[in-house]
């Protein structure tokens, strides 16, 4: 089944219809109407009657009842059904994508109803909503309860957070927000009008609630107090958030949707649909060409559309570049002495570098914004002596212009601008922060200077900036981890089991965040990597076909360095009871695998596991009967097997809450270089 899917996502992408440049547009019939969809990127399956279909329309499967929703498992590997009898009693079955017919799962609660199913974001749970009040976390295929907990209405719909902090749940009146670790409610919010739809977004930071009355709220998930609220909906069907959050699309009837800049509710992008019968939409994002896409049910139709004119989030994209070059500016160089560091790195230098990477990030995003605007000479405050230029396209600037000279500036004058430095607005539009600003008229330049727009209370304030003697802790700890890798690996090329071309990177950083209670946190950030010479690889590292941690040479020498790292001053941050997500990632080349490998079992045998393949969550499966037949089975053999090695040889790690993420990638080349593992430990809230 899903390689049939896959197929037609692909027909699908290269078979589009263009409605205007660049426009992808695709309509697909199906015999009967798609009463609701879910989708995992471009595959989607529909529901009608007793049936689930594939959006190529083949049938997936039946039930004996009703279908009145199904939810896809975020890893692609199976599919649920909330069911309900003619008597309105709900149950739950879940049957895989890779057969058809073949069910794994079936829930029925004794003496109750099921109301509403939800999957977590990472895949790892199904949490199933009964009549009674009660939320029961099962694993994912639905044979066993991991917990369970109650809820104080009626979860009619549920949802969760990316990050799988919050459980949403709403009865049509009142949304109940549930820390999803321990089952206390984070938030009730008691709305006026009814809620047809929720959503996370923003990276978890933003919840958009929509309701009847044709608004839509948005709280911040820090305080859950409302941030925004949009008017003007329409019937407010149905509401996602795009990539990077600065739009909501949302269904204002059955044959139109919206997409509206948050940051600017006034900017709207409408998309109209002439079959009508829309119910439900979800967002997709593709990470081949970067574009925007929406997928809608119609009148006996599947629509895949691209969504055109949003803007980037630009202040979102400044943020992203501002904490990698400040992290970078921010640790100690080599040889700089620990008085000249504190000197070159305080607080008001800091500050001035952020800002000047914030500068120098939107000028260059603004380049040609001048060159077509429009401007004008505006008004004279006698009293300031400033003369105010009016643009069509940023925020006024002013000059201090001498009265007497006044005369020399005509309505329309002919100014020229040099040096023009920008800044962003909260809105995510550009001003103009520094201007030398030449007057033809009498030869004079009048500087225009708003480079100071931020206190240094308010840089000192933010809950992105790290306190430095933080900073300056995990610098030296940096270096203390430096010395270890080079102890290490001068011990490893001594016993020849690599050569001076394996090269190991150690990175360490403090990273502002916030947990599931609001509470701003800092993070600490450990990623061990290594990259070896191609004419080197196959002697230090794996070799082709080969998963085996041991049989890497440079593998070893980087894990041994975390060993002994965890053992030593960095054994501090393995706290009982802490949380440590442990990300690892496995890496092969296109070599064909011509035969299957044979897999030992070594690190025990996975069936769907969730993995992120190319940044994607997706599932695995590896075991010892088919053993390795795909480079993407032999890129998360290399994975397991440092899960097996940390869990094995760092006995520190043992006390710890620990998250294991696998991430695998396969390059479309060929070549030993392409066979590596890379590790990111994040100790949450470790200061």
């Amino acid at each position: 089944m899903k390689k049939v899917i896959s197929l037609l996502i692909l027909t699908l992408l290269q078979g589009g219809v263009c409605l205007a440049q660049n426009q992808f547009f695709r309509e697909l019939k199906q015999k009967q109407q798609p009463q609701g969809f879910d989708n995992h990127s471009f595959g989607v399956f529909y529901y009608n009657g007793k049936n689930v279909y594939a959006n190529n329309g083949n049938d997936l499967n039946s039930a004996d009842d009703s279908i009145k929703d199904i939810r896809i498992n975020p890893a692609y590997s199976s599919l649920a059904s909330l069911i309900k009898t003619k008597k309105g009693v709900g149950y739950a079955e879940i049957y895989p994508l890779q057969e058809k017919d073949l069910r794994i799962g079936k829930i029925k609660l004794k003496n109750n109803s099921i109301s509403a199913i939800a999957y977590s974001q990472d895949a790892k749970q199904l949490a199933v909503a009964a009549e009674s009040k009660d939320i029961f976390l099962y694993d994912t295929r639905g044979k066993a309860v991991i917990k369970s907990y109650k809820s104080n209405i009626v979860p009619l719909k549920m949802k969760y957070s990316g990050n799988n902090f919050f459980l949403a749940c709403s009865n049509g009146n009142t949304l109940e927000v549930l820390n999803a670790e321990r089952g206390t409610v984070r938030k009730t919010l008691n709305m006026s009008s009814k809620i047809n739809d929720f959503e996370f977004g923003e990276n978890n930071s933003k919840l958009m609630v929509l309701t009847a009355d044709g608004k839509l709220t948005v709280y911040e998930t820090s305080t859950f107090e409302p941030k925004t609220t949009v008017d003007d909906l329409g019937k407010a069907i149905a509401v996602e958030g795009n990539q990077d959050g600065k739009y909501a699309l949302v269904l204002t009837s059955d044959s139109r949707i919206a997409a509206v800049n948050l940051l600017d509710p006034t900017e709207r992008i409408f998309i109209d649909n002439n079959l009508g019968g829309t119910s439900d939409m979800r967002f997709v994002y593709s990470q081949f060409d970067n574009q925007s896409f929406i997928v809608y049910n119609a009148n006996k139709a599947l629509v895949y559309r691209q969504v055109e004119g949003m803007k980037p989030y630009l202040n979102k994209m400044m943020n992203t570049e501002l904490n990698e070059k400040l992290n970078q500016w921010m640790k100690q160089m080599p040889g700089e002495t620990l008085e000249a560091y504190s000197e070159r790195v305080n607080d008001e230098t800091r500050a001035q570098k952020a800002a000047e990477i914030e500068r120098d990030f939107a000028t260059k995003m603004a380049t040609g914004l001048l060159e077509t605007s429009d401007f004008q000479v505006g008004d004279y405050n006698t009293t300031t002596k400033k003369l105010t230029l009016h643009f069509n396209s940023m925020p006024d600037i002013f000059l201090d212009v001498p009265f007497n000279e006044l005369g020399e500036f005509e309505t329309n004058s002919q100014l020229q601008f040099k040096n023009v430095k920008y800044g962003l607005n909260p809105d995510d539009k550009f001003e103009m922060v520094y201007a030398e600003v030449y007057n033809p008229a009498n030869g004079k330049t009048y500087i225009f200077d708003n480079l100071a727009r931020q206190s240094l209370a308010k840089m000192n304030e933010d809950a992105n900036f790290v306190p430095l003697e933080v900073i300056r802790a995990t610098n030296m700890e940096e270096t203390a981890l430096q010395d270890i890798k080079e102890d290490i690996i001068s011990q490893a090329i001594q016993e020849q089991t690599i050569s001076d071309k394996t090269h190991i990177s150690v990175n360490a950083n403090a990273v502002p965040a916030v947990d599931a209670d609001g509470k701003n946190i800092i993070n600490y950030d450990v990623e061990f990597t290594y990259e070896v010479e191609e004419e080197f690889s196959a002697r230090d590292d794996f070799k082709p076909g080969r998963y085996n941690t041991e049989e890497s040479g440079a593998a070893m020498s980087m894990l041994k360095i975390m060993k002994k790292a965890f053992e030593g001053d960095f054994a501090k941050y393995t706290v009982e009871g802490k949380r440590v997500k442990i990300a690892i990632k496995g890496t092969a080349d296109a070599s064909p695998i011509a035969r299957a490998i044979a897999y030992d079992g070594r690190y025990g045998e996975y069936e769907e596991e969730p993995v992120y393949k190319n940044g994607e969550l997706n599932n695995i499966t590896l075991n010892k009967k088919d053993g390795i037949g795909t480079n993407e089975q032999l890129a998360f053999a290399r994975a397991i097997g440092v899960q097996h090695y940390i869990e094995k040889e760092l006995s520190s790690f043992e006390k710890m809450n620990r998250d294991y993420e696998y991430h695998i990638e396969v390059s479309k080349e060929e070549g030993s270089k392409y066979r590596r593992i890379s590790v990111h430990c994040t100790f949450v809230d470790a200061f």
